[in-house]
């Protein structure tokens, strides 16, 4: 059976036989391996025989290059040298290389794998508080304004990211997929041009936006974690040279339930940095291209929960372009 096919206990099974290979090159033997989340990409907690814990991601998900995977860990070996944020701290392997390459057999192909210290604390996912919100907007612009002038050493580089797509496949030009009809396809596609436009026209040296930098690209609450003292971000697998106003589009798309929420979100990045200026219009094509980018990650990914979720998040995809093309408002309509 192919891997795509297996359950999903029986693919973290899979991946857990390439572990201790990965760990041996830092160093650690392990006395428990959990996996904790398993879905673009799959990590595990690592404790070792020594009592210290660690964060390890495979990336099973395609497209991104060793150079790139470079320049996220130089940039988090840069954050770690500073207080203002708490981030991922990376660990090097033995022979100081900032990550490692492991062959999948499943999938024929070599994964990089990256470890990280772990963070204490609990994900917030789902449900924020007015003041973690807050807090996100000011890490938010923190981070923005610790990234501009961020150099990388070697042929490490991220890449631009000031569109629609960013550094996924560009699955809807390519054909139309076979789990997409007529009608959501043409739809997706429209989506697509205007989001695109935007990028474009904000991307042009008199849009009055800051000039394209480092940015996260995801900073959504799956991806943030409550420590005691404070908020610590994680995963920075998606950041890339994009426009400030990206990660404010991207954060606003995955607590669009309502509208309320976003106001202290804003308020939190205005404490600390001047608000990106947009037309109303624009932010919302932003926001709807991310859930336009979404669609073509569920569509590619291999993890079994994803792929048994595609019909549903197709089925809401299409009630939210509706509440979209009737309001000109992007909502998370279920």
């Amino acid at each position: 059976m192919h891997y795509t096919e297996l359950a999903e206990a029986d693919q973290i099974f899979a991946l857990e036989q390439v572990i201790p290979g990965v760990l041996k090159q830092y160093g650690i033997e392990a006395r428990a391996i959990e996996n904790v989340n398993h879905g673009y990409n799959s990590s595990f907690k690592v404790t070792s025989v020594a009592g210290r814990e660690f964060a390890l991601r495979i990336n099973i998900a395609a497209g991104k290059s060793e150079p790139e995977v470079a320049a996220e860990m130089q940039w988090l070996e840069a954050l770690a040298e500073q207080e203002q944020i708490l981030a991922s701290k990376p660990l090097r392997t033995l022979d100081g290389q900032l990550f490692t390459k492991v062959f999948f057999a499943e999938l024929e192909r070599n994964f990089v794998a990256v470890i990280f210290e772990w963070i204490a604390g609990d994900e917030i996912e789902d449900e924020p508080t007015a003041a973690q919100l807050f807090e996100l907007g000011q890490n938010m612009a923190r981070l923005q304004e610790l990234a501009r002038g961020l150099s990388f050493a070697g042929d490490a580089f991220l890449p631009k990211i000031n569109n629609t797509m960013m550094n996924a496949s560009d699955f809807l030009r390519a054909g139309q997929p076979q789990q997409l009809d007529d009608k959501l396809y043409g739809e997706l596609l429209a989506a697509l041009k205007q989001a695109d436009a935007v990028y474009a026209r904000l991307s042009t040296a008199d849009n009055g936006q800051a000039p394209l930098q480092a940015i996260h690209a995801d900073l959504h609450f799956g991806n943030v974690i409550q420590t005691e003292k404070k908020l610590a971000i994680i995963d920075f697998d998606d950041a890339g040279i994009g426009l400030p106003i990206q990660d404010l589009a991207i954060s606003s798309y995955y607590i669009r339930e309502d509208f309320e929420a976003e106001k202290h979100l804003k308020a939190g990045f205005a404490s600390i940095a001047e608000l990106p200026q947009i037309s109303e219009q624009d932010y919302e094509l932003l926001i709807l291209g991310r859930m336009v980018l979404l669609v073509g990650v569920v569509l590619e990914a291999t993890s079994a929960e994803i792929r048994e979720f595609l019909p549903e998040f197709l089925r809401r995809t299409k009630l939210r372009l509706e509440h979209f093309g009737e309001t000109g408002k992007f909502l998370l309509v279920k």
